[in-house]
């Protein structure tokens, strides 16, 4: 399999369309989840799997550390069994089997499974089709019911059929202002000519407007049968009850499979080049290599060969390319593996100017490996790296259930899976230098977007003292110590795996910069060399033992998340007081990282759904710690100097502000004296009741050219953190209205008027203030009626009362998804450190259901009209 971390960045969320992207967009806005999707663990099964009388394959993994299940049900078609005249239909009927069935009519599987605080989803791919619901293990029966009955009993009324036919419209219009979908499609039909991998998953609004519902039902007739079935289930179960209740719930008769043959495509010949010229500012680069399938052994020299090449801060590229010439903000390569063929792809985000030297400097790098090869030091390291990227996945049960469904779909066997860590650790140099042939300059397909003004252009040390720990409590697991030097430590000792996570959280967060942007530049550099490590030093120390030092600039806070190992954690921990003590902001680094700031900003602004957000934000909370707008930014970065950082450095970390929080197979003696040494105290104790966020409002409408999806972005200033009733009815009140497809504003303005792919709200709570949100992506003529419907929907809140079944099914909804927000290491030490930050305790989480389960009919209606009266609102529509 490959090395999923970089190429499923490309392929897998470029191809696959996920239903429910109108909630991951806004509430995730970074793709994190697809960074550790897909990549392979390390004997997660031993051959654990059946397949049924009917020829249906069911595979279970017991994993009982949380008590969450995910069934997750991988369909072998995707748009390789499509045709010119069906193109799009996989991912049309992935929308329509969550339309009703026999015995449940549209919109009820999906309402009941989130009143149980699940997740349900779905995903198209060039392969593969496939289902998955993620929920407390105590509710597995009912979701298989409702799982199983959705696949086999589809009815697709005519009426939901034409609504979410506008739906999938409404989602091809978008994707046509992604310049990353843009550069990436424009590949694919440079190295696909004949084979059916040429087609858009998505398909084109010319098939989806006219296609019937017979059509619809052939497709499905022929292909959703059970020797196509693959179900995997993966959590808190007993495998032989499992195989028991599969069978029993996919009882249905054996058919007859559709098998098509397709012609191989055939090799490219030459470099071909397609220059495509968007409204964009940034340059979007990618260049494309025929690779293996998945049955052939060069994938794994192929994995091998991506990781050197593009994976992470030691790789070739991003060492040369991006830091030494500073040619690209962003580079990376992936070994694509599909079932049939193969696509090894280096992507690049640049500036337009560039983008020639770029193409060189790619080129370079590839040639000398081509001629070369690589050393057994690379070659160790990226093995590495595939091997320590594959434990950290492992933590969480529906990565397991993706990886699983993955690869035994396009091997057609979950024995690749078992042997794949195996088959890495046998690539040798040789090997790595033989498939770096697939990698030849003359036989490449390129896509590069550039912005329109271009068409006429040619692109050119601590101290050794023992200090004291004094234990305060213990409660839900959790350790609380107070250090000599006043810093807080809590420790959650799991014995599960090896892994350690460490959060570090720092009081003061924005309201300590001097110059808005600070810690944002701080946090880019603190990794880019110490006293003692060069930042290449740094790195390849990081990536040679699996250790990862993350700093993130929120508002309340400054946060450091760790990850590593048991074995790793002395290093880490010298590592960590290298980064957080001398580090050394080295002038050329800090305008590095102000130019890929700046054209990151730059980059945002091609993105409308980026654009309308980013406004909305800087309306939102004015001039006030609290504002991260572009425009602040944009005219902050160049100001700030390496004095100003430094001042900020020295201030940020000062002990007594700080909480640290460690979940994990971790020993009390190991950490506390090493964590008392690091820290000093500097300066005072940061008080956030000293501090005013002031009350904001406007609106802001800008528009843009040739836009295909407008966007709206409306809210209001409500509670942080600190009211906590007003808190949780705020939370309810975001589960009733827009969280999830059972929510009001998915049924009356996506279902019922088919105005939105992308619609919900959003409660995001600080310390002092939070923001409560609605949006929507719709069609730009619909714009003001969405937010007239909108308002209507906040009127029903603030005048009638919600129904007892309805409130019951939402604060389920709330305490089911919090269980499943608490899965790996890192979510448990994070979630503990900031709760014991923000004055609730670090054992906050014991209370939450009953936090929850407190709120009335009467405290939305009194909460609603509280905070609800004139919005803030930023939109974006079409010139």
């Amino acid at each position: 399999m490959s090395n999923e971390v970089t190429s499923k960045i490309f392929i897998y969320n470029k191809i696959c369309y996920n239903r429910k992207k109108w909630g991951v967009l806004v509430k995730k806005i970074i793709y994190t989840f697809v960074f550790l999707l897909f990549i392979c663990a390390n004997s997660v099964f031993a051959t654990d799997y059946k397949v049924l009388r009917n020829g249906q394959t069911v595979i279970v993994k017991q994993v009982k550390n949380n008590p969450v299940v995910v069934i997750d049900t991988w369909v072998k078609t995707g748009s390789i069994n499509e045709t010119e005249k069906n193109n799009g239909v996989s991912h049309f009927l992935e929308h329509l089997l969550f339309k009703g069935t026999k015995n449940h009519p549209a919109g009820e599987i999906d309402k009941f499974l989130e009143t149980k605080g699940g997740i349900v989803n779905a995903a198209t791919s060039k392969d593969f089709t496939h289902y998955y619901i993620e929920i407390p293990s105590k509710d597995f029966d009912v979701a298989l019911d409702l799982h199983s009955d959705m696949l086999l009993n589809p009815t697709i009324p005519v009426k939901e059929l034409e609504k979410e036919r506008k739906v999938v419209i409404e989602e091809i219009s978008k994707d046509l202002n992604s310049p990353d979908d843009k550069v990436y499609d424009n590949l694919i039909e440079m190295i696909y000519k004949q084979h059916p991998y040429k087609r858009k998953v998505i398909g084109t609004e010319k098939v989806i407007s006219t296609i019937s519902r017979d059509e619809i039902f052939d497709y499905y007739n022929k292909f959703y049968v059970p020797q196509n079935f693959v179900t995997i289930v993966v959590g808190d179960v007993e495998p032989d009850y499992v195989y028991k209740k599969v069978e029993e719930k996919f009882n249905v008769a054996s058919k007859k499979s559709q098998k098509i043959v397709n012609k191989k495509e055939k090799p490219l010949t030459k470099q071909t080049i397609n220059v495509d010229y968007q409204p964009v500012s940034s340059g979007y680069f990618m260049v494309g290599f025929r690779g293996a399938d998945i049955s052939q052994n060069d994938t794994y020299a192929l994995d091998v060969l991506a990781t050197i090449l593009g994976d992470g801060r030691s790789s070739i590229l991003y060492q040369n390319v991006k830091e030494k010439e500073q040619l690209a903000f962003r580079i990376d390569a992936g070994n694509g593996t599909f079932k049939e063929d193969g696509m090894f792809v280096i992507q690049a985000d640049f500036k337009p100017e560039n983008a020639e030297k770029l193409k060189n400097a790619i080129f370079q790098e590839t040639n000398n490996i081509i001629k070369n090869g690589v050393s057994e030091k690379q070659l160790n390291l990226a093995k590495k790296l595939i091997r320590t990227e594959t434990e950290y996945s492992r933590e969480s049960v529906l990565n397991i259930a993706s990886q699983i469904g993955y690869t035994t779909i396009l091997a057609d066997t979950p024995q690749y899976y078992e042997h794949y860590l195996n088959n890495i650790d046998n690539v040798t140099i040789a090997d790595v230098k033989r498939v770096a042939k697939y990698l030849c300059e003359n036989k490449s397909a390129i896509s590069i977007v550039l912005p329109l003004e271009y068409k006429n252009k040619k692109p050119e040390t601590v101290s050794e003292k023992n200090y004291n720990a004094s234990f305060v409590k213990e409660s839900n697991g959790i350790k609380k110590y107070e250090l000599e030097n006043k810093s807080t430590v809590l420790i959650n000792k799991n014995d599960q795996n090896d892994i350690i996570a460490i959060s570090i959280q720092a009081k003061g967060g924005t309201f300590l910069e001097k110059i808005p942007a600070t810690a944002s530049l701080m946090a880019s550099t603190m990794l880019k060399g110490t006293s003692k490590y060069s930042k290449n030093e740094l790195a390849l120390i990081m990536e040679e033992n699996g250790i990862k030092i993350n700093p993130y600039p929120a508002f309340d806070t400054f946060i450091i998340n760790v990850i590593t190992t048991k074995s790793q954690l002395p290093k880490t921990l010298e590592l960590l007081n290298e980064v957080v003590n001398n580090a050394t902001f080295e002038d050329f680094e800090i305008e590095k990282a102000k130019n890929e700031k700046l054209n990151s900003i730059k980059k945002s602004e091609d993105i409308p759904m980026s654009k309308a957000l980013n406004s909305y934000r800087e309306l939102l909370y004015g001039k006030s710690p609290y504002t991260n707008g572009n425009s602040i930014y944009t005219q902050n970065y160049p100001k700030i100097k390496k004095s100003d950082i430094e001042d900020y450095y020295h201030r940020i970390f000062s002990a007594q502000n700080l909480v640290i929080s460690i979940n994990g197979n971790v020993d009390i003696d190991d950490v506390l004296n090493p964590l008392s040494k690091m820290f000093k105290q500097n300066g005072t104790t940061f008080n956030y009741s000293k501090y005013e966020i002031p009350n904001s409002t406007g609106v802001k409408i800008e528009k843009m050219k040739d836009l295909k999806t407008a966007w709206l972005f409306t809210g209001w200033q409500v509670t942080g953190v600190q009211n906590r009733k007003d808190w949780a009815t705020l939370l309810v009140m975001d589960s009733i209205l827009g969280s999830g497809m059972s929510s009001r504003l998915f049924v009356d303005l996506r279902e019922k008027e088919g105005l939105a792919y992308q619609i919900g709200s959003e409660y995001s709570p600080k310390m002092l203030k939070g923001a409560f949100t609605l949006y929507i992506g719709t069609n730009p003529e619909n714009v003001s009626r969405a937010k007239k419907l909108m308002m209507d929907e906040i009127a029903k809140l603030k005048t009638t009362f919600v129904s007892d079944k309805e409130l019951k099914e939402a604060k389920e909804k709330l305490i089911g998804r919090y269980v499943l927000a608490l899965e790996t290491n890192l979510d448990k030490a994070s979630a503990a450190c900031w709760y014991e930050i923000s004055g609730r305790g670090f054992d906050f989480n014991k209370n939450f259901d009953n936090v929850i389960n407190s709120v009335t009919p009467y405290d939305i209606v009194s909460v609603a009209n509280k905070y609800f009266k004139e919005p803030i609102t930023s939109i974006i529509e079409a010139e």
